[in-house]
């Protein structure tokens, strides 16, 4: 039987799908190793640890982080002459470990896989210099977006060495989700029946959820959009008062943070469009998920991979970056040309790429 290890930092709640769809594996016993610990803040996942069959495949390792950046993990140097035929690991390169392990692998012939970004494209010259010699290391990479293949691509990296693996999160289930709200009328989350314009994730200063505020004060200014913000952090109060006029007509609505992907679902679902002012994320693939449009800036050296997700007027649209008119000029375009929409074509693009089926065929095809 092939045996793989997987070294990751962490246990990130979102990776739990596509873990588990190779964890099943009949042909392929594969073992992650990763810390149950975060210094960032972030949802992580226990609850494969309470199933009996992945026991002995879920190892815990610690994270040691030094200098403000670096990182050394416990247990990784220790697995390096243990029988194994391919070793996977987060391309990040901040990992000492990583490098040192994957030097030593590569000298007992084993193949060794990154898991990450790749080259983002807003290195500057020692930063690339020193990212392309980590992602060298590699027998083969897999990024997350398009984007970062074609970089990669430019500074010579082999065509056949790189992958596309995208990005997933709780595909079934929110999959499910969607095929009963399906069956449902759509449901006003107002009392009136404006569109719905939504921002999900947390209230910080880099999400500029203050520019999206400000565009629906201008777009009401003409028409009559509704507001829903769902979500905490440290800008809440701040956003609150300058949404003042909006929440008094009824027009604004600040959620709160929930962890409920049934409450989410119908959310998202009966919300007419996400807005995300800062770079996107995941946010797209959960919006999209259930049939909801998504926009975002299209400066994308500062933008996050899965806002490759959304196509150019089909399930949503990009804006200029800091441009409040942009925004603005965005949604009214998008809601004049999409009287209607069919929920099931703008998920479409998660159904083909940004599941964990797709993204295990990647895996085992890079693996051999």
């Amino acid at each position: 039987m092939t045996r793989v290890f997987v070294f990751s930092n962490i246990f990130p709640s979102y990776r739990k799908s596509i873990w588990k769809e190779l964890l099943n594996l009949k042909l392929i016993n594969f073992t992650f190793f990763y810390s149950r610990k975060s210094h960032i803040s972030i949802s992580l996942d226990e609850s494969l640890n309470n199933e009996n069959k992945y026991l002995n495949k879920l190892k815990n390792l610690r994270n040691f982080y030094f200098l403000g950046y670096l990182i050394w993990q416990t247990k990784v140097l220790s697995q390096v002459f243990k029988k194994v035929d391919s070793v996977i690991f987060l391309g990040e390169m901040t990992v000492i470990t990583t490098w040192l392990a994957s030097i030593i692998y590569r000298l007992r012939g084993i193949k060794v896989i990154f898991w990450g970004h790749g080259i983002y494209g807003n290195e500057n010259r020692i930063k690339l210099l020193i990212r392309k010699t980590f992602l060298r290391l590699a027998n083969h990479n897999l990024v997350y977006e398009k984007r970062a293949r074609k970089i990669m691509l430019e500074h010579g990296f082999k065509q056949n060495k790189i992958s596309v693996v995208y990005n997933s999160i709780n595909y079934e289930q929110q999959l499910s989700l969607f095929q009963k709200l399906e069956k449902k009328k759509k449901n006003s989350i107002f009392k009136n029946n404006y569109p719905v314009l939504l921002f999900i994730g947390r209230l910080t200063k880099q999400k500029k959820i203050n520019q999206l505020i400000e565009a629906v004060k201008i777009l009401n200014e003409k028409a009559n959009f509704n507001l829903l913000i769902i979500g905490e952090g440290e800008e809440k109060i701040s956003l609150e008062e300058l949404a003042q006029d909006l929440i008094r007509e009824n027009k604004c609505i600040f959620y709160g943070k929930s962890y409920d992907e049934d409450e989410l679902s119908r959310l998202i679902y009966n919300s007419d469009l996400t807005v995300s002012p800062g770079n996107i994320g995941l946010t797209a693939i959960h919006s999209l998920s259930y049939g909801t449009p998504a926009c975002s800036h299209s400066n994308l050296s500062n933008q996050m991979p899965e806002v490759e997700s959304i196509i150019e007027g089909e399930n949503g649209f990009l804006f200029n970056e800091n441009d409040i008119q942009s925004i603005v000029d965005g949604i009214i375009k998008w809601f004049d040309e999409k009287k209607s929409i069919d929920k099931k074509k703008i998920r479409e693009v998660v159904d083909k790429f940004y599941n964990p089926i797709y993204q295990k065929e990647v895996i085992l095809k890079s693996i051999n």
